[in-house]
């Protein structure tokens, strides 16, 4: 699991290991990436702004999550063409038909299995409240949403030179325009309350919650379940529900994350391989070191002697009307 924290802005580039970049680009989104591998990064991406609003679009090779923020004053819908690939908003499936709308200012936990791809559909909507819900999309809805994405492709796989000197195709941007103006055009402001969730699924929060509070200190499966109020079977099925890996396995990748972005940023932080791992209460090193490779493709020390300002960077397109 590797984490990638940044503010979106304007410019292009897609990472998966830079607290520096995010992978989903559009303007005002906070976001994450959790990598839960195993094995390197490698995320396709392209941006494209039509009028007010802008559409993105993440290709993961390996599993993760989409963790953050969307911006204020703004409605998001995410959406996936494939309804086989089990891309999850909190335990919540998304795919062919089903879309997750989200309000202005609303938290975001999107797990991406291995090979999953989510599209991002962003635009202005003032007064619009806080809030999340599944939207069912109508078949003509699914079919320009499938168009969209076949323009989007066809788009990330043309040249550099071509995509900045053309920018997005105008009738790339005009189907665009028409499904934004489809999907959020009756939408309600408020949104409806999310329906009840299991126990094991609010306990999966608070564990979470629990867990970055208290990484660099020893964590144990019984702390976990004191903390979240529920058993360890609870516990560990509320994981697998969100993330399909269980509550100790996350604590480990999460340090071995941190371990890594310690690592890449080593001209702040001095670091030695041995001493960042401690510090994120590794204390084998020969395990450490065989976690560290299965989940990220490559020896710690490799991440130490590469350039801090080298990171990993995959295919991206962006346009701007």
């Amino acid at each position: 699991m590797i984490v990638s924290r940044s503010r979106t802005d304007s410019t292009s580039g897609v990472t998966g290991n830079s607290r520096r970049n995010a992978l989903i680009d559009i303007p005002g989104w906070e976001t994450q990436w959790i990598h839960l591998g195993p094995g390197p990064l490698n995320h396709l991406a392209t941006r494209v702004k039509f009028g007010p609003g802008t559409v993105a679009t993440l290709q993961t090779a390996s599993a993760g999550i989409l963790r953050g923020c969307t911006p204020p004053d703004s409605m998001s819908l995410l959406a996936s063409l494939s309804a086989t690939q089990s891309l999850r908003s909190e335990a919540q499936p998304i795919g062919g038909d089903t879309a997750l709308l989200l309000g202005s200012a609303s938290h975001l936990d999107l797990y991406l299995p291995e090979g999953g791809e989510v599209i991002v559909l962003s635009a202005p909507a003032p007064g619009m409240a806080t809030g999340a819900r599944c939207l069912r999309l109508d078949s003509h809805q699914v079919s320009s949403l499938a168009r969209c994405v076949d323009s989007l492709h066809q788009f990330r796989s043309s040249s550099d030179q071509l995509r900045q000197a053309a920018g997005a195709p105008r009738d790339l941007r005009a189907l665009l325009r028409s499904l934004a103006d489809s999907v959020f055009r009756d939408a309600d402001p408020l949104l409806h309350a999310k329906p009840a969730r299991l126990l094991r699924h609010l306990a999966v929060t608070r564990a979470c919650d629990y867990i970055e509070a208290h990484l660099r200190v020893p964590i144990s499966l019984a702390d976990l379940c004191a903390s979240a109020g529920v058993s360890t079977r609870a516990l560990e099925y509320g994981f697998r529900d969100f993330y399909d890996l269980g509550p100790m396995a996350y604590v480990r990748s999460l340090r071995l994350c941190r371990v890594r972005e310690d690592l890449l940023d080593s001209a702040r932080h001095g670091n030695s391989v041995s001493n960042t791992a401690r510090r994120w209460c590794f204390s084998h090193m020969g395990q450490f070191s065989h976690d560290y490779r299965g989940l990220f493709g490559e020896m710690p020390s490799t991440t130490l002697s590469r350039p801090d300002h080298a990171v990993e960077r995959h295919g991206s397109g962006v346009s701007r009307e």
